[in-house]
């Protein structure tokens, strides 16, 4: 899954953090596809998917590194855009739908079109449990919004009908614990699909380094450069095209393998998805790499990266026992 510009970046500074590389490439792909915003797209069926990648990282609260891993992720890019790294582009706390509305609603000035406004938004949640509490409270309006959301759709609020944002492009990488995963995992939580548009990672502490400073000024500022060019070249995308050999890999191998009718709870929620996902992953991946059509090498790496989430799910809350990272293509060092 380390594949292309992403796979070189995080070969760069996984010898500087403790963080699981497989957290630090999704929390890259995630903001990346932030950064990107709304413009670049491909068509699965009749649906419109932007370059939006929602991942919950999951791990102990002393071993799990996951906030290592965002903030390795999050330290390169905001040299690379010191613009998007501020309160306007990523909050924190969703308390309500109405509240993630406020952050990219729309001007209600008469000189102001929805269209010309910047609704780029990385919402990192580093208690996701809380955030998870919270849409199960009655009348929450988060889950629908959240649902909205991810489509990159357009949101509005019933509660405050004058409250509407037009075109929102909205990230939204979480923190949790096995434990609290499991024990928010229940059937009312999986109904209505609200958080089967996260892909759940299974990350813990990679190396031991108690002497760390992070990784070399030079070294960021080197790969910030590379990382500004890329995405700001990505935004001007229109359309995203498969190859001929991408989109065979995924008619023949991939689209079989992730409609399988044969899962079964939890873990046929979290795949419900995983077709259209893989597609997007890949999306992201191909914009990084500086081209508009997905080759078979973005494709595979996405795949193996959605598989890497199914493990998570099967590992963290179905009957079959076993590692994610034990083959699903990780770089992780035991």
């Amino acid at each position: 899954m380390f594949c292309g510009w992403l796979g070189e970046t995080v070969h760069h500074l996984d010898p500087t953090s403790e963080a699981d590389p497989v957290a630090v490439l999704v929390n890259l792909i995630s903001a990346a596809g932030a950064i990107i915003g709304p413009k670049p797209h491909l068509w699965v069926g009749n649906d419109r998917h932007p370059a939006l990648i929602w991942a919950l990282t999951i791990g102990a609260t002393s071993a799990g590194r996951k906030g290592s891993a965002t903030s390795t992720a999050r330290r390169l890019l905001a040299v690379a855009f010191p613009e998007f790294f501020g309160p306007d582009h990523t909050p924190r706390g969703l308390n309500s739908g109405e509240g993630l509305i406020e952050y990219v609603k729309d001007d209600d000035s008469d000189n102001a079109s929805p269209a010309n406004l910047d609704k780029r938004l990385w919402v990192v949640e580093s208690e996701y449990a809380v955030t998870m509490s919270r849409g199960r409270r009655e009348g929450s309006s988060l889950p629908g919004v959240l649902r909205q959301a991810w489509d990159g759709e357009d949101l509005g609020s019933m509660v405050r009908d004058s409250m509407k944002a037009t075109s929102p492009h909205i990230a939204i990488p979480g923190h949790i614990t096995p434990d609290e995963f499991r024990a928010k995992m229940q059937d009312s939580e999986m109904a209505g699909g609200t958080y089967t548009r996260f892909l759940p990672i299974f990350c813990h502490r990679n190396l031991i380094l108690p002497e760390s400073r992070g990784a070399d000024a030079q070294l960021i500022d080197n790969l910030a450069h590379g990382w500004r060019t890329v995405l700001n070249d990505a935004a001007m995308v229109d359309q995203v095209q498969l190859s001929p050999h991408a989109r065979a890999l995924y008619r023949d191998e991939i689209y079989p393998e992730l409609t399988d009718d044969a899962s079964q709870g939890a873990i046929a929620e979290f795949a419900a998805r995983a077709a259209p996902y893989v597609q997007r992953v890949a999306m992201v991946y191909a914009l990084c790499d500086h081209t508009d059509s997905i080759a078979e090498p973005h494709m595979r790496a996405a795949y193996r990266l959605i598989q890497y989430a199914r493990a998570t799910a099967i590992h963290l809350l179905g009957a079959t026992g076993g590692d994610p990272h034990s083959g699903a293509g990780s770089r992780s060092r035991k």
